[in-house]
């Protein structure tokens, strides 16, 4: 009986997945087969591909387990590109996240997406929108999406002095809780855009923009939302960050760069920002209506979720994740290695939401993922040429 519930022709069986989807029936909120299928078409490990595709066409591949995503061309065409290849997993995570938020909280969702909408850059709209119609999920859904996840996360970078060989690593914790969900929703995204840098972001399903990236120039970057701006609700004339890096990675060759790019912007809701490149690391502390900008000392510096600078808070907090990492950063001082920080990032984790910890190396134009593993800090870490992937 167990093996004929909702089974779907060409849809394996996972046990895991069985196991929740009983769970959800006796919350009451399982209508049948339709969230059996939706289920099997989001946390299947091996996303089944789009077509046998060559180098310099969109396709879906696999780079030792991870789901990799090549998309080319205009934002309208690499949107339709999306939409076509990931259209089964999109739709999954549409009818599945119906079904986890109550009918209230989507509707907050969705009227932020539409009030979000006037301000979004013509290119992210033409990217969703022709998301939207090849993989069939409605529009503003979709929207939703890329303008409502506030990510929490930790991040750290060492150079020069403070490493063993001089050259700049920087570590990235993306933490977020949005149910058990998300173990499955992480994607290496590689854009080849008609204008602008190439992009390798480790991203989330359904995302035109991107939270942990490099550009070829070999600048990385991350973001962490902050809970002690000024901040009295969402600024609905400012862009959701995760936009506006990779609208900034694509324009800009250098961290400062991508850094003063991000300070003449308007944000949603305060945010830090790390952007590194082999010769700096700085952070913008961003607020809805001022920022500042914190550079290492001796090459070390780290941000987690609370802003630093004078004027950018009401009243200093402690920040435990920073601590742990500048504690790290303490200890392998003068030879600190990417080994080194995969412990600090490990020792900063957000306990049951790290869902994915990424190291960048740009000198060499590396990264180390751990993805779809709760904690992600954990590993294990597949190690990734950015060149090689920017040459397929």
């Amino acid at each position: 009986m167990m093996n004929s519930f909702c089974k779907t022709p060409g849809i394996p069986y996972f046990p895991g997945v069985f196991l929740f989807i009983i769970l959800l029936a006796s919350a009451g909120i399982m209508p049948g087969c339709k969230t059996y299928t939706a289920f099997n078409a989001v946390f299947n490990p091996e996303w089944e591909e789009f077509k046998k595709a060559s180098a310099g066409t969109p396709r879906l591949e696999y780079l030792h387990s991870f789901p990799a995503i090549h998309l080319y061309g205009t934002p309208a065409e690499m949107g339709r590109q999306y939409g076509s290849i990931l259209q089964k997993q999109l739709k999954g995570l549409d009818y599945i996240s119906s079904r986890f938020f109550p009918e209230n909280k989507l509707d907050e969702f969705l009227q932020i997406a539409i009030e979000a909408e006037k301000h979004l850059p013509d290119e992210t709209i033409e990217f969703i929108s022709a998301m939207s119609g090849t993989s069939g999920v409605d529009y503003y859904r979709l929207l939703a999406v890329n303008t409502v996840p506030k990510v929490s996360c930790s991040v750290l970078a060492v150079w020069g002095e403070a490493t063993e060989d001089g050259n700049l690593i920087m570590g990235r914790n993306a933490d977020y809780a949005f149910k058990k969900i998300n173990k499955a929703l992480g994607i290496i995204v590689v854009k080849h855009p008609d204008e602008g840098n190439a992009t390798v972001a480790s991203s989330f399903l359904g995302l035109a923009g991107t939270f942990t990236g490099i550009n070829e120039k070999g600048v990385c970057y991350g973001n962490m939302l902050v809970y002690n701006g000024h901040e009295e609700k969402d600024f609905s004339d400012g862009l959701p960050i995760q936009l506006l890096m990779q609208e900034a990675a694509e324009k800009q060759n250098t961290a400062r760069g991508m850094i003063d790019y991000l300070t003449k912007k308007q944000h949603v809701i305060p945010i830090n920002v790390m952007c590194a490149d082999s010769t700096e690391a700085i952070v913008a502390e961003l607020g809805q209506k001022n920022f500042a900008i914190r550079e290492g000392s001796r090459g070390v510096l780290a941000a987690s979720n609370l802003f630093h600078s004078s004027g950018m808070f009401d009243e200093p907090e402690t920040d435990k994740r920073f601590s742990v990492l500048m504690t790290k950063a303490r200890d392998y001082f003068g030879i600190f290695n990417p080994g080194h920080m995969k412990e600090a990032m490990h020792a900063a984790r957000k306990p049951n939401e790290t869902l994915q910890t990424v190291l960048f190396e740009p000198a060499k134009m590396l990264m180390h993922v751990s993805m779809n593993k709760v904690p992600a800090s954990k590993g294990p870490f597949i190690t990734f040429d950015v060149m090689e992937l920017l040459e397929k």
